[in-house]
């Protein structure tokens, strides 16, 4: 009796107990990576910040930089599998396919364009 008194006094304390919440890209973020166009790459330092828009999609809004000048690119993703995202972004005239793999607190990014690409690791 007292066992099952015991046993049942822990299954409520454990539904009780706050669940952690699921991990979210909501917020700011920073990383580098590469940017390759026809004819060459560069390296590229990006600040990202993801900001919740409706029950599943984000607005992006980022500034890179690389050797030869800072270019802001803008968009929005949504959910497309666990922790991945995918959208689309543009910045100078040029849009592309984003594709986001959470991994705790680190972002792998990968943007594809007409013009190019870009891959970087981001971290909170």
């Amino acid at each position: 009796m007292r066992f099952a008194l015991i046993l049942s006094l822990v299954f409520f304390a454990v539904a009780l107990a706050p669940q952690p919440a699921a991990a979210s890209i909501e917020g700011s973020w920073r990383g580098s990576g590469i940017v390759a166009y026809r004819g060459g790459a560069d390296k590229v330092r990006c600040r990202v910040r993801f900001s919740q828009v409706s029950a599943k999609a984000f607005a992006v809004v980022s500034q890179c930089a690389t050797e030869t000048g800072r270019y802001d690119v803008t968009g929005r993703v949504v959910p497309s599998g666990k922790n991945r995202y995918f959208g689309i972004v543009q910045g100078q005239g040029i849009s592309g396919k984003a594709v986001i793999i959470q991994r705790g607190k680190s972002l792998s990014v990968s943007v594809t364009s007409r013009r190019g690409s870009a891959k970087l690791n981001l971290s909170r």
